[in-house]
């Protein structure tokens, strides 16, 4: 039997639940070699982390279309987030116009723009986004029109999309709900149509997210891998997911922990 550690462990009790409603702890500890209590415990962290629902015996996929709010997820995997943002500025040069998503990663890279001084164009649903950047006195900041939605501090819907498509950028920096082999998704369809958006009015789209958002699927498909130009999170891919994303042309940058805590 392959031995596997918990992380990988936890990862393909998660791609599980993509495809079926619910495991049973005492088939998973059948199936991975180890006991009902171990497996307990990752469903107990995984369900923590809000990754999954626990049930009787096992537990159960969480809602394809249900998220916590952008503040909720923004107390979750801080230093990591940190890093990846850290990592995404690096590839932003001055006079460059870039778009940003709405969601809590793409925030933590406003904030680190705002803190390089860079000068830059900035094209944003995103108030978090917004609020950071118009502080800085080298980035100017043009905020999208459209539907409030206080849960996502951002803006949504037809007018946001119609002001997209007046523009161009040089890059587009997306935050996602899962990715897997196939796709990248979210849980929220409006946001997954912002996304698109930007995916198509950029000359380089950039995906950001946590080792967390790996073997997820969400309810609504924003991409496939092949729409993608570069990809930054926190922790290496599995062998599977990093194989497709190298097919996909995609390259794949890891934001490694350094000795002060900031990006290697």
């Amino acid at each position: 039997m392959e031995k596997i550690n918990k992380r990988q462990r936890q990862d393909r009790i998660l791609a599980r639940l993509t495809s079926t409603v619910a495991v049973r702890i005492s088939t998973l500890a059948e199936e991975f070699g180890v006991t009902t209590e171990t497996i307990r415990r990752d469903l107990d962290e995984l369900a923590g982390r809000g990754l999954l629902a626990r049930t009787y015996g096992g537990a159960a996929g969480r809602t394809l279309a249900s998220e916590p709010g952008v503040k909720t997820r923004a107390q979750k995997l801080v230093a990591e987030r940190h890093r990846i943002a850290l990592q995404a500025a690096s590839l932003v040069s001055p006079g460059d116009v870039i778009m940003i998503d709405a969601g809590s990663t793409t925030t933590h890279l406003a904030e680190v723009l705002m803190q390089n001084l860079i000068e830059v164009k900035v094209i944003t649903n995103s108030l978090g986004a917004a609020r950071l950047l118009g502080q800085s006195d080298t980035a100017e900041v043009m905020f999208c029109p459209g539907e409030l939605r206080w849960t996502e501090e951002g803006v949504f819907g037809p007018e946001t999309l119609g002001f997209l498509d007046r523009f161009h950028a040089d890059l587009a920096f997306i935050g996602a709900g899962g990715f897997t082999a196939e796709e990248i998704t979210d849980a929220d369809a409006s946001g997954a149509w912002i996304k698109r958006k930007m995916i198509a009015r950029t000359e380089r789209a950039v995906l950001i997210a946590d080792h967390e958002k790996a073997g997820v699927t969400q309810f609504a498909t924003v991409c496939g891998l092949l729409e993608l130009d570069d990809f930054i999170t926190d922790a290496p891919l599995s062998a599977d997911l990093a194989d497709a994303f190298a097919r996909a042309g995609v390259n794949v940058q890891t934001a490694a922990q350094g000795r002060t805590g900031l990006a290697a």
